[in-house]
């Protein structure tokens, strides 16, 4: 994250304006404008990416063709899902702030001009913590925070985590079944794509994320596993685009031949200049499986239980330094059945997931929780373990439902 992004999202931030009277602004999009001049209210403007918004606060003149410098102008807005005004009297330089969702009201900036006024409010921005504090009202009020909300940053870095603990339990050859007949180490590239309905939105969200790995063996015994993750997204809220990022470390455990353990550790980043949002996350989470053979051991029934533990962090660059302070500790837990099949010869494996994510604790963000529910197909390991000319290969759908949004998710992963 750069500070010309930072100073983009400040930027952008500042066009919250409204006089002393507070409105909600009637957009399905996460930002909004409209300026009335002289009590005459102009066209309402909503759109899905805050440049479009940043485009109408620097000329209000677009907003309204009957604005001066000298008007009496007063700004009902939407910025990041909350709705902010802003005012300025007649022959008055004074610029009048008021975001009541985030307990701020009656802020005034004046300076010699409307420009040198606005300047004095972007300088409160960079220190004040209020753009952390809208983001971490969007987490708690909308399905579209890159947070926490569809295809955000936590429910992604959860998927992860979650699927690294997995992983080892599957009958569907992958990096854990591979380092084990393989006396090197394993690199593991794939891809996902996902699109959600958003409820009260115009706007879809869609999600393509890259869920890179490196798995190393340790000592002799190459069940013991260190595990390096690298998932990298991009997402998409209309036609806005964000990115997200994260490098973790996992430590795989058996304990028994059925139970394992595994802890993990990560940080991650997301931006956006589209939704005016940057944030960093710092996780831990302890994943646990255990694997009951079922119908005379012709199937494997596995248990997965994940206690994960997420939360922002100051993000600084420059002069610009905000934390949206969300701590979040989410549960997922999940079943997965695998069942054995012959195709044309080959044996592959076909697995079932049902999967329910929850967020615990007295702050839980808008989509508190979710529920997943999947089919994989891919090579058996006992097939791959056999034919070393067979691909460690899989590919799955799944469909998420949750408060406020549901979706379709498609993935793919290879082993090498």
């Amino acid at each position: 994250m750069t500070l010309k992004l930072l100073s983009r999202v400040c930027a952008m931030a500042m066009l919250a304006c409204a006089g002393n009277a507070y409105a909600e602004v009637a957009c399905s999009h996460s930002y909004g404008i409209q300026t009335s001049v002289n009590g005459v209210a102009g066209q309402m403007y909503c759109s899905s990416n805050a440049n479009d918004f940043i485009d109408y606060v620097k000329n209000l003149k677009n907003t309204h063709e009957d604005y001066t410098t000298t008007s009496a102008a007063n700004v009902v807005g939407r910025f990041n899902d909350v709705d902010i005004t802003l005012s300025y009297d007649a022959n008055s330089n004074k610029l009048t702030f008021n975001a009541p969702e985030i307990g701020v009201e009656g802020k005034t900036f004046e300076g010699a001009t409307r420009s040198k006024s606005q300047d004095e409010f972007e300088d409160w921005l960079k220190k004040s913590g209020v753009i952390g504090e809208i983001l971490r009202y969007q987490a708690k009020n909308s399905a579209t925070s890159a947070i926490t909300g569809a295809g955000g940053l936590m429910p992604t870095l959860s998927e992860t985590d979650y699927n690294t603990g997995m992983s080892d339990t599957s009958n569907i050859s992958n990096a854990t079944n591979t380092i084990t007949t393989n006396s090197g180490n394993v690199l593991g590239i794939g891809a996902s794509f996902g699109s959600y309905s958003i409820d009260g939105s115009a706007d879809k969200v869609e999600t393509m994320t890259l869920p890179l790995s490196y798995t190393n063996k340790l000592d002799k015994n190459p069940n013991h596993q260190m595990i390096f993750t690298l998932p990298v997204s991009m997402y998409k809220v209309g036609k806005s685009k964000g990115y997200h990022v994260g490098l973790g470390m996992a430590y795989r455990y058996p304990v028994t031949e059925r139970w394992t353990l595994t802890p993990g550790v990560r940080y991650s980043i997301t931006g956006s200049a589209d939704r005016a949002t940057v944030a960093s996350v710092m996780s831990g989470t302890l994943m646990s499986t255990y694997t009951l053979p079922v119908v005379n051991d012709k199937l494997d029934l596995t248990i997965g239980n994940m206690v994960g533990y997420y939360k922002t962090g100051k993000f600084k660059a420059g002069d610009y330094s905000f934390d949206p302070n969300i701590k979040q500790t989410m549960l997922r837990n999940g079943l997965m059945l695998s069942q054995p099949i012959m195709v044309k010869g080959k044996k592959l494996a076909i697995e079932y997931s049902a999967i329910d994510t929850r967020y615990i604790g007295s702050e839980k963000p808008f989509m508190k929780n979710m529920q997943e529910y999947g089919v994989t197909l891919g090579f058996h390991r006992d097939a791959v373990a056999e034919n070393s000319k067979l691909s460690a290969l899989r590919a799955g759908i799944t469909y998420t439902n949750a408060k406020g949004a549901n979706g379709v998710g498609f993935n793919f992963g290879y082993w090498f």
